[in-house]
């Protein structure tokens, strides 16, 4: 084992079964979207799987630079017959590849190293190792940072004993397409390859162009098509699940008879090949981040659970450009999301604020800040060159308001809230009161509105502007138009806040805030609060005669209501609500979107994207609302230390996911029924942040 305090993770493949080596998905990222994803046996499995993904137009326009490797030793061998002898040469394989057979639909691997391998451990690199008699073979992969190249390190033990060493081949698979796409032949741009020696290039069509190098190889040329590759993800999730990669050549050295080998290979987008480099968890700050996450020492004497979530909050911070500044933002999830407004808020806090990041968070909040249109923070930028911006949310602006407002306190930055900052909520603010709709749809109508009543009514049944916005061929499987009961908590509350944080810079908006705040108050409980089922009502709409149509579905939205700063819900009304949520919505990893009797709980989140959507908010178990469940908890029996331990405990087993299964990251979503299967995005910034977020709030207070 590695003495290395990063390489948090390792697996003994002696121990763990070929399914749960090809199951188990590592990550690493860049700082400019592009990340490397795959398995623990070092089989792509998804379409996303990839040793260098790389961003064109950091945080977006991400492409595959690299799909895989595809290595091997030929050792000849001496062997005697009859009293001659003949050279016979011996190739082991170290790469794994999966395909399906036609007939039986049974997986076939080819090459199968994965019968060699060991050994697999991630850190700030991973690094499998494969054993083959006295052969030691070791790959390790590390992206660089803020810059689009990986490096490839090779490590090879054990040739001495042979009579004339060893030929080590490796032959890069190639695929030069969107991240999204699956590349087929027939359908392949052209491609133009330029060899130079130790250095290969080739540009697919006329825009992705990258650049291997192994120094001290020569590159051979020996075009072939790789067809059919499978990822039985793709199947599981109901899509196109074949691919065809191209493998230009080999790189070719011989290695002589010695006991230690040591080569490397890089790969960069661009024609320009990369320089090799070591990982440093100095380069993207770890070490300042992992001295901020609040973990008592005793519990985590080797700094393990520490140095993972350092890593999995940094994984999702990504280079932003706007209008010639670099900025930051926070990538929602990998490996498919890229930043969308309502994640990078929710997530902001316990990403960067709890981890000291405080120019980040920064940096992050200009980002939005400067693309707020009709008072509304942008839902996301678009995967390709990230210039277009998509408004359909009503909630994404008030969660800027509420990390703005995290931000200005924790960081004691009061320029920033009583100017700039100050000018973008306060413009939300404006908007919501007056009535505002997305600037990017022909119809001006309000989509968002006050009511006389003081709280935030939106949408209509044919919209999808909550963080429950799952929709699928026409259909929307979550419709919540009116008033939803998480808007309104985060309108009361960030008006409340809004007012005595600006109450001496800008005293006649800080007047006005105060006023909306205590006007929602008056009317939330009461609206919202049903007694019968000592829960809240998730929302309410009108019906067809104008009369209050209340949904009584017990969902997690009501948390809320409870954990927000300034929460409006009625003292005496919030022990009965958490017990509610703990009782019939809390599971070991976060909480399900509906309870197991309700008519609309759907167990299982698998299939087509029809049938993942359509379950998506019904019943589905989300991780990040473990966070605001806790902070609920917390806040309703006043921080007690009985209250403290059920939030630990609460979090405890997402904690030993990151730390063991997850590889260091948290999902996205866990399925409603037992044993609940991780599902959706392996890797979720607000899962992570959430866990962050707790724990800051469970440590001792100064």
């Amino acid at each position: 084992m590695t003495s290395d305090p990063w390489q948090t993770h390792h697996a003994d493949l002696t121990s763990l079964g070929r399914q749960q080596a090809l199951a188990r998905e590592w990550l690493l990222t860049n700082g400019q979207g592009g990340f490397a994803m795959g398995t623990i046996a070092g089989c792509n499995t998804r379409r996303y799987h990839a040793l260098l993904v790389a961003a064109t137009t950091p945080p977006v326009g991400r492409v595959i630079a690299l799909s895989q490797l595809l290595e091997q030793l030929q050792i000849p061998e001496q062997i005697g017959t009859n009293g001659s002898t003949r050279t016979n040469v011996r190739t082991i394989e170290f790469a794994t590849a999966q395909f399906r057979n036609a007939e039986s639909g049974q997986p076939v691997f080819s090459p199968n190293g994965i019968d060699h391998l060991a050994r697999f451990e991630k850190g700030l690199a991973v690094l499998w190792e494969y054993l083959a008699g006295p052969i030691r073979f070791t790959r390790e992969l590390y992206l660089h940072d803020h810059q689009p190249a990986a490096t490839v390190r090779y490590r090879i033990n054990g040739l001495q004993n042979t009579a004339d060493g060893a030929t080590l081949r490796i032959r890069p698979m190639l695929s030069l397409r969107d991240f999204h796409e699956l590349l087929i032949q027939q359908n392949a741009p052209d491609l133009d390859l330029q060899i130079a020696g130790d250095e290969l290039t080739l540009t697919a069509g006329d825009n992705i162009t990258v650049a291997l190098s192994a120094p001290g190889t020569d590159f051979h040329p020996d075009p072939t098509w790789w067809r059919q590759v499978w990822y039985p993800v793709e199947t599981e999730r109901g899509q196109d699940d074949h691919e065809d990669l191209f493998v230009p050549g080999a790189f070719e050295i011989h290695l002589p008879p010695v006991e230690d080998h040591d080569l490397t290979l890089t790969v960069a987008l661009g024609d320009t090949p990369a320089e090799p480099l070591s990982p440093d968890p100095n380069r993207r700050g770890l070490a300042h981040v992992a001295r901020h996450i609040p973990i008592d020492d005793a519990a985590d004497r080797d700094h393990t659970l520490r140095n993972t979530l350092a890593q999995a909050a940094t994984d999702f911070i990504a280079d932003r450009t706007i209008n010639d500044h670099n900025l930051s933002t926070i990538l929602a999830g990998f490996p498919w999301f890229a930043d969308w407004g309502r994640d990078t808020f929710i997530s902001l806090p316990g990403l960067l604020l709890t981890t000291g990041r405080f120019d980040l968070a920064r940096d992050t909040l200009s980002t939005f800040a400067g693309s707020i249109r009709n008072g509304l923070v942008p839902n996301r930028f678009d995967d390709f060159d990230g210039s277009l911006a998509h408004y359909n949310t009503a909630d994404a602006s008030l969660w800027f308001i509420h990390a703005a407002l995290e931000y200005a306190q924790r960081s004691g930055d009061h320029d920033a809230m009583n100017t700039w900052l100050a000018d973008a909520c306060l413009d939300i603010i404006d908007h919501y009161t007056r009535g505002t709709a997305p600037p990017d749809t022909d119809d001006d109508t309000p989509l968002i509105t006050l009511d006389e009543d003081g709280l935030i009514t939106a949408g209509n049944p044919n919209t999808q502007l909550t963080w429950m916005d799952a929709a699928a061929q026409g259909i929307v499987f979550t419709p919540r138009p009116g008033k939803c009961v998480e808007i309104n908590a985060l309108w009361a509350s960030v008006n409340a806040r809004l007012a005595d944080t600006l109450a001496e810079s800008h005293p006649e908006h800080a007047e006005r805030c105060r006023h909306l705040a205590e006007h929602a108050q008056r009317s939330f409980t009461k609206t919202f609060y049903n007694e019968e089922a000592e829960a809240l009502f998730d929302h309410i709409t009108t019906d067809a005669k104008g009369r209050p149509a209340r949904d009584a579905s017990i969902r997690p939205n009501q948390v809320f209501a409870i954990s927000l700063p300034n929460a409006p819900l009625d003292p005496e009304c919030r022990k009965p609500v958490i017990e509610t949520v703990a009782d019939r919505l809390l599971t070991p990893f976060g909480l399900r979107t509906l309870p197991t009797d309700d008519p609309h709980f759907h167990p299982h989140y698998a299939g087509p994207p029809f049938d993942r959507d359509k379950a998506y908010h019904q019943g589905t178990i989300w991780p990040w609302l473990l966070g605001p469940f806790a902070e609920a908890l917390l806040r309703a029996h006043d921080f007690s230390s009985s209250a403290k331990a059920r939030a630990l405990a609460a979090i405890t087993p997402l904690l030993d996911h990151a730390r063991h299964a997850g590889l260091g990251q948290v999902p996205e979503i866990y399925e409603a029924r037992e044993p609940h299967r991780p599902v959706g995005c392996p890797a979720q910034a607000w899962s992570v942040a959430e866990l962050l977020r707790v724990l800051d709030l469970l440590k001792p207070s100064d």
